[in-house]
């Protein structure tokens, strides 16, 4: 608890023991002075499920208690309908001929001590499937899906966002790339075998399994670091992704520590660790790689001040002011993050400026 002292802001101290004690109830419980501020705060970084403080005998505002206890219900009941939402989705790609993996949200919080309480956001789903075939039936559904570099959109439900991935993950870096491309194709089968049952449903999905988690999940933060801002539920999802590690071999601990490697997420993984640790209080034989402080203060810093998907940051606001402030805004977020993912950085820069390197990549790796 010390360590959080000296390196958390002191407006957010009592935040993150609550959050630390959250996932950890067998440590000594924090002492809040202002519990309204802790609603906001886990409001803002979408947490606010797991930090409901109704289970623990303690003192706190009958207003702000009865309205947090209201909107956890609410929670439940979101994630409730998403699960529904989720298989339904599932038969329906299954129908169309599709194999399918739900990534991340729902997944996730199977993860949990009570998968209810996580707040969900959308659906993700993983087609095994080329990406023209899988554009074809979206389009023929809906002729105007928005495209991307990560996914398609499937606007099949009027109240949950649905997207669509050929692939679950992707690099701007060309090697980085090829090589991810080239670990999922190999770990494809087992995920596409794992099954598992949403709370509440009555039909088996398939999702990814932990070890597949614990390295995708962390190239999922990357990109999120890169793009819109990571949050503390990202590393809450990736707390309990550790977690469920617990009992695996010394050699798969080995091979997910090679797979980082393998895809330039090492250093990555090295701050997560530190913030892991030492902010959420994941036990230190649950780590898998050195913690990197510097760089996982960083990362926290980014995490407190923007919130879920970097929302409420100084640099998202500036988005928002034309386009001049937003490439600017954009400029000075990637030239930050250059000095720890140069080749990331540079590849994202290159897209950007819409500049495309034809290089056989091939033959580099």
């Amino acid at each position: 608890m010390d360590d959080i002292r000296q390196v958390v802001p002191i407006e957010n101290l009592e935040r993150i023991e609550w959050l630390r004690y959250a996932l950890n109830t067998a440590a000594t419980i924090p002492i809040i002075s202002n519990w309204k501020g802790l609603y906001d705060f886990a409001n803002k970084q979408k947490i606010l499920g797991i930090c409901e403080p109704s289970r623990y005998n303690i003192k706190i505002e009958r207003d702000v208690l009865i309205r947090w206890i209201a909107v956890t219900q609410q929670i439940k009941n979101r994630s409730y309908f998403l699960n529904q939402r989720t298989t339904e989705l599932y038969q329906m790609l299954g129908k169309a001929g599709f194999r399918c993996c739900i990534l991340k949200g729902q997944g996730n919080a199977e993860m949990y001590p009570d998968p209810l309480m996580r707040m969900p956001g959308d659906i993700d789903v993983w087609i095994d499937a080329d990406e023209q075939s899988i554009c074809n039936y979206v389009k023929s559904v809906f002729p105007d899906a928005e495209e991307s570099f990560k996914h398609i959109k499937f606007p099949v439900f009027p109240d949950v966002p649905v997207d669509i991935h050929q692939t679950p993950l992707k690099f701007r870096h060309p090697i980085l790339q090829r090589r991810l491309q080239r670990w999922i194709a190999v770990n494809k089968e087992e995920q596409f075998r794992h099954i598992v049952r949403l709370t509440g449903t009555e039909l088996d999905i398939v999702v990814p399994t932990m070890r597949f988690n614990a390295v995708y999940q962390l190239g999922h933060i990357l990109t999120h670091l890169f793009d819109e801002g990571v949050g503390l539920r990202h590393l809450v999802d990736y707390f309990y992704v550790l977690k469920n590690l617990e009992g695996i071999t010394d050699s798969e601990k080995k091979q997910i520590k090679s797979d980082w490697k393998y895809l330039g997420l090492s250093r990555l993984a090295s701050a997560i660790m530190w913030i892991e640790n030492e902010i959420l209080g994941l036990p230190e034989h649950l780590q898998l790689e050195i913690p990197n402080e510097h760089l996982g203060r960083k990362i926290l810093n980014d995490v407190l001040e923007g919130g879920n998907f970097g929302k409420y940051s100084q640099r998202q606001k500036n988005v928002g002011r034309g386009r001049i402030n937003k490439r600017t805004a954009t400029l000075r977020r990637l030239l930050g993050l250059y000095p720890y993912f140069p080749g990331e950085t540079v590849f994202r820069l290159l897209a950007r400026t819409s500049l495309v390197i034809k290089t056989d990549w091939k033959n580099l790796i």
